[in-house]
């Protein structure tokens, strides 16, 4: 039975040291994310406001859109695919109330800083 024990024990010591080897075909390097630049707002509706940015990074999946009401917590409320740079957010925006956005570039589980914050204050009557 020992010998049972030891030969499967060592065949899972030996499997488990093959499976953590790198292989040469592991070329890759990590780069860190440049955060975003250059947010800007635009009201372009009652309650609507089109974000622009310029993309810094290199290589992120999506950028993160967060936002704030009043003095409140950010919270993500947009996603968007990499290489755009303009969202709108108009959903869940109630007038007579300022919000703070915010931008960050992400890649799996990496994200990049901040971008600068920018606000707006909706305020009624719309033009």
């Amino acid at each position: 039975m020992r010998t049972v024990l030891f030969v499967f024990c060592c065949g899972l010591w030996l499997l488990a040291g093959g499976c953590a080897g790198t292989t040469d075909s592991d070329t890759s390097e990590k780069v860190d994310l440049q955060a975003p630049s250059g947010l800007a707002a635009q009201r372009i509706g009652r309650t609507s406001v089109r974000l622009t940015w310029t993309d810094e990074a290199i290589g992120e999946e999506a950028f993160v859109v967060e936002r704030r009401r009043n003095a409140g917590a950010f919270v993500p409320t947009l996603f968007v695919p990499a290489d755009v740079t303009q969202a709108v957010d108009s959903v869940g925006v109630i007038a007579d109330s300022t919000y703070t956005y915010r931008v960050r570039a992400s890649r799996y589980v990496s994200t990049s800083p901040y971008s600068n914050t920018v606000s707006l204050q909706f305020t009624l009557p719309y033009p």
